[in-house]
């Protein structure tokens, strides 16, 4: 029997977040957010996200009632995926994964210019209709971020 050695994947840490991070960060469309249930259940949610570099934080809005929300509030560790996959190689693919705690924001208090910001990326999709009294805001803000090129990995830490 023929046992192949084990591959680690080489990462280089970096002083800033690269470029290459940002750029997805701010163009990407879907972020995965991942949640811990009660009973340590991982819990994985696609969700509209913004980029907000100022505050070097992912902002998510979701229902107050969700169960992401209910998920933040006993255990606020949360991890953010943003990708952008190439349908043609596996070797084009790229993405961010923010590791970090989460704070719930209610929006009469959230940042005006970040929630106007999430309106615009998205309000095709929301319609003018969407009740935003009913929702909450999540900010991220990272503690470590991974980025990928292909098999290339990078770290830059808080």
């Amino acid at each position: 029997m023929l046992l192949a050695k084990p591959h680690k994947a080489y990462t280089s840490k970096l002083k800033n977040i690269p470029k290459g991070a940002l750029e997805i960060l701010e163009n990407g469309f879907f972020a995965y957010l991942g949640t811990v249930e009660s009973g340590c259940d991982p819990h994985l949610t696609a969700m509209f996200y913004l980029w907000d570099d100022d505050s070097k934080s992912i902002y998510l809005v979701s229902t107050k009632t969700s169960r992401k929300v209910a998920n933040i509030r006993r255990n606020t560790r949360v991890c953010v995926t943003v990708d952008r996959r190439d349908p043609k190689s596996p070797a084009g693919n790229r993405g961010v994964m923010i590791q970090g705690r989460a704070q719930l924001i209610e929006m009469e208090v959230a940042d005006n210019i970040v929630m106007v910001e999430f309106l615009a990326k998205y309000m095709h999709f929301l319609g003018p209709g969407y009740p935003m009294g009913s929702r909450i805001a999540i900010q991220v803000k990272p503690r470590k971020i991974s980025f990928w090129k292909g098999a290339r990995f990078f770290q830059w830490k808080a």
